[in-house]
């Protein structure tokens, strides 16, 4: 669209153009619903409107209903698509009804609602959308669109300036994808990146604290079990919105969890089995873990695949942490293990030593989310 025309749709056009599209799939079928302001329509289509009132009766649209139908079919395009191949579906309009201007307050607009079916030759496996809707007149035009496909819940989208197509997968095409996608999240939000190599240092530091703590190397199942159910719990349902915290409490508590389990290592002096501990601190990292997760489920329908994702991936990423870490002890303190009546999978001095730099960690996250540190 040139400069010239752009300003002369600007000029023409009403403000706040919008629109509200349903389409439903079933099989082979597909069955669309338009509600559109008459005054769009007529913006494009200005002999529409016979009285010059800018409201369009019954009589007007069922004298322009081939014009009308011409305009909705070339304007919003569904087309099948089967890999890299796409067929344009036919569609026919099934009913076009105006609301009644009597019926219409002072500065309400007029509506109309707008029926067609679109049949393709085979069941549909996936969708493209093209909506240009009275884009002519208003370049800025909003289409908020929703789409169900067969039994799924309705996925919504919004066409709007030059976003004018949609490529939609159903859910149990974009499910492994999401998964995936999800895992990944979750393994580096634990592990870090080449980017981000510290992303998830405040974790690691609680569950290194409790490694040093455990009594012998067959308790650290009870103690990362015990962690990942709680954290489990919690991150679905702050992901959900059942249960809202507000995000720096969160993060505040998580520091001060990972100091209080080192300076309990300092105080007791002997190894236990820490999993009360992760349990319930457990419950505040979950929290944590909702609030990284809350951006990436914006927008995202398949909440339940994500968060079984980003979870599986966390515990991979624990896991692999918490292996590491054994096969470290099995290295550097195979003799303190076999020592009769040893305490501990590591010897005092390394868990004194441990302990100390992770509740110095602690603090300083501490220090450092309530902003208390002069140079940050």
């Amino acid at each position: 669209m040139s400069f010239l025309s752009f300003a002369l749709a600007l000029a023409a056009a009403h403000p706040e153009s919008l629109s509200r599209t349903q389409i439903r799939v079933e099989g082979a079928r597909a069955e669309v619903e338009i509600r559109f302001q008459a005054l769009s329509l007529i913006e494009v289509r200005p002999e529409l409107d016979r009285t010059r009132d800018g409201f369009l009766d019954q009589g007007e649209l069922a004298a322009a209903r081939a014009e009308v139908e011409a305009y909705l079919l070339a304007s919003l395009r569904l087309l099948s698509r089967e890999g890299a191949r796409e067929e344009p579906i036919v569609g026919a309009l099934v009913s076009l009804v105006p609301d009644d201007p009597a019926r219409l307050g002072a500065l309400e607009l007029q509506s109309v609602t707008a029926r067609l079916d679109f049949a393709a030759p085979r069941p549909l496996t996936s969708l493209a959308v093209e909506s240009l809707l009275f884009h002519e007149t208003n370049p800025w035009h909003q289409d908020f669109c929703s789409l169900t496909w067969n039994d799924d819940e309705p996925v919504p989208h919004t066409f709007e300036g030059q976003a004018t197509r949609w490529d939609f997968e159903p859910a149990h095409v974009r499910r492994p994808g999401v998964l995936a996608t999800f895992v990944h999240l979750g393994i580096t939000h634990i592990l870090g990146t080449l980017d981000h190599p510290l992303a998830g240092s405040d974790h690691l530091a609680f569950l290194l604290a409790l490694l040093v703590a455990s009594r012998r190397v067959r308790t650290l199942i009870g103690v990362v079990t015990a962690f990942t159910l709680a954290h489990s719990l919690t991150l679905a349902a702050a992901a959900l919105g059942w249960v809202h915290v507000p995000p720096l409490f969160v993060e505040l508590a998580i520091a001060l969890s990972i100091a209080y389990v080192a300076c309990d290592n300092l105080l007791r002096r002997e190894a236990r089995n820490p999993w009360p501990e992760a349990f319930l601190f457990g419950l505040l990292h979950g929290l944590g873990f909702a609030g990284f997760l809350k951006n990436a489920l914006l927008g995202e329908p398949l909440i339940l695949t994500a968060l079984l994702g980003f979870n599986l991936g966390v515990e991979l990423g624990q896991l692999a942490f918490v292996l590491a870490c054994v096969l470290l002890v099995a290295l550097l303190f195979r003799a303190h293990r076999r020592r009769e009546g040893a305490d501990g999978i590591v010897p005092a001095r390394v868990r004194t030593a441990v302990s100390i730099f992770v509740a110095l960690c602690g603090f300083y996250w501490f220090l450092q989310r309530a902003g208390w540190l002069p140079w940050e």
